[in-house]
């Protein structure tokens, strides 16, 4: 085989990559968020799902960019690991099409076809003619890639030692192995059967062989979703977990009766006299049987998923209710003293955000900003989970005192969620000060350390285990100065905005710090007077 033929090679792999990737760019754009919005949407039955899975990958031609995008669903919690099971096992019949495209052997007119998509896509006056014309014109430089390749390869059928190669893959160890190394380092399951296919049409490899390449390929496309979900939450971990675990077991599957049934034979009788088809057709047996075979078990996949990968993300724990057990039936008291212990918990979070808030004013730190934002995300879950159980506890057979006393924690939590919000208004003016570089003058300071002495002497009140009255009365004092001093230094902020000792714009994130922090107070009092 001279350099020609190698450098022939290497351009037409180059070529046939970069169609794949450019068509299914091409399709994935110009079908735009509605297949986003189609997963997230349509998943709610199982057969759905399986549908939905095969369609968007059809569409998109990329099983891969499928999975994706369900481990994102996941990650994000907008969908969970049954459906995404569903639709993982749709995205592997559909990304079959791929290959049954690659066999129709159209490279003749291929260079047309590349024409066709570069004046769509150049001169198409709308946004989605334009993709769609860059998806036809990389189908065209897909089948040009390939008749390279198959050129380029053509001399292989006269050299021994590369016929002896092809055939140990018959091996399945050696076989499978091939297949997935060669999908994880493309990164693209589609794009190594059509090398498969280019390599098959020059007789140098049988189908026996393939076979085996064919169930690597499918567990080697795993490795997309496997590197999506690195540092995701351990549901999106499950999510990539089943479907690495969907292909190994239909490897399995597959190889077990191969022992016993010549699947290459069956296959070889109903397809084309051309090796690109009978490669494209075994690999639409794999993926279809695979999936009407552990569609029963489809439940069983995913719990074994979650056996595989036990716990609680630390956010999954931080979200959920640590006191209260929707689950256990409690008597009445029992179930009071467990939302207490819960809107402590809250209260505590509160407190947290709140202080954080005010130090990052100051002198802004990035860490503390994200760490604000993501405890406020867990006290609104936290607010709608405490509120929600109320409710229904308050259906419990209960006296009128302690019925009230269920209202009043439901009110205490709505009013330390909107404390909450303030807090995260807080972050946002140090955030907004800290990039526009702006500052306030040393009075200014002076005022907001005296008021936020007050407020956390607020928040400590209610967190220490007072009497009520004692409470109230601590409280409703500290809430009366700052409302006084909120006061005092807003007049005496417009002196100065007036006497221009401070910026214009320092000084609009002052009234709005000002702003937060009179309301934070009168959350907090409120809450004082309902407390129990």
């Amino acid at each position: 085989m001279s350099i020609n033929y190698f450098i022939e090679l290497l351009g037409g792999l180059a070529l046939f990559l970069y169609g794949m990737a450019m068509m299914s760019k091409g399709l994935e754009l110009a079908a735009g968020d509605k297949l986003r919005v189609i997963i997230e949407k349509m998943t709610s039955n199982f057969f759905k799902a399986i549908l939905v899975g095969i369609i968007v990958t059809g569409i998109i031609q990329s099983s891969s960019a499928t999975t994706v995008m369900v481990v994102g669903f996941v990650n994000a919690g907008l969908m969970n690991i049954y459906q995404a099971v569903g639709i993982i096992m749709g995205a592997n019949i559909g990304t079959t099409i791929t290959g049954q495209l690659v066999a129709l052997n159209i490279s003749a007119i291929a260079p047309i076809i590349a024409f066709i998509g570069f004046v769509l896509n150049t001169f198409a006056k709308k946004e989605r003619k334009t993709f769609l014309g860059q998806a036809i014109m990389g189908l065209g430089f897909l089948f040009m890639g390939m008749e390279f390749m198959s050129t380029a390869m053509e001399p292989l059928r006269d050299y021994p030692g590369f016929v002896t190669l092809m055939t140990k893959f018959q091996n399945p160890f050696l076989g499978v192995l091939a297949g997935t190394i060669i999908t994880a380092l493309i990164q693209s399951s589609s794009a190594s059967l059509g090398i498969l296919q280019a390599v098959a049409n020059q007789g140098v490899i049988p189908l026996k062989s393939s076979m085996y390449i064919v169930f690597g390929f499918n567990i080697g496309t795993c490795i997309t979703s496997v590197l999506s979900a690195l540092g995701s939450s351990k549901n999106a971990k499950r999510t990539a977990l089943a479907h690495v675990l969907f292909n190994i077991i239909g490897t399995i599957m597959f190889i077990i009766v191969a022992m016993f049934i010549p699947i290459d034979e069956i296959v070889l009788r109903h397809s084309r006299d051309l090796p690109a088809a009978q490669i494209a057709n075994l690999h639409t047996l794999f993926n279809f049987a695979t999936t009407i075979i552990l569609i029963p078990f489809s439940r069983k996949l995913a719990d074994l998923s979650v056996s595989l990968i036990p716990g609680k993300d630390k956010e999954q724990e931080e979200m959920s209710l640590q006191y209260i057990n929707k689950n256990i039936t409690k008597d009445v008291n029992a179930t009071f003293t467990d939302v207490r212990a819960e809107i402590n918990r809250l209260l505590a979070i509160v407190d947290l955000n709140y202080e954080d808030s005010m130090d990052i004013l100051v002198e802004f730190d990035e860490d503390k900003y994200h760490d604000i934002f993501h405890r406020e995300k867990i006290i609104n879950h936290l607010n709608k989970e405490i509120s929600a159980f109320i409710i229904d506890a308050l259906s419990m057979s209960m006296d009128e005192d302690t019925s009230a006393n269920f209202v009043s924690y439901l009110r205490i939590s709505r009013n330390l969620e909107r404390v909450g919000d303030h807090a995260k208004n807080v972050a946002d003016v140090a955030k907004l000060k800290a990039e526009q570089k702006l500052d306030f003058t040393n009075i200014a300071y002076e005022d907001l350390y005296a008021l936020n002495e007050y407020t956390i002497k607020m928040l400590k009140a209610l967190r220490e285990d007072l009497p009520k009255d004692e409470r109230v009365k601590i409280v409703s004092e500290y809430y009366k100065i700052v409302e006084r001093d909120v006061e005092k230094c807003r007049y005496e902020h417009m002196l100065r905005m007036r006497e221009r000792q401070c910026d214009p714009e320092s000084g609009l994130v002052y009234e709005k710090t000002l702003t937060a922090l009179e309301r934070i107070s009168s959350y907090l009092s409120k809450t004082a007077k309902i407390s129990i």
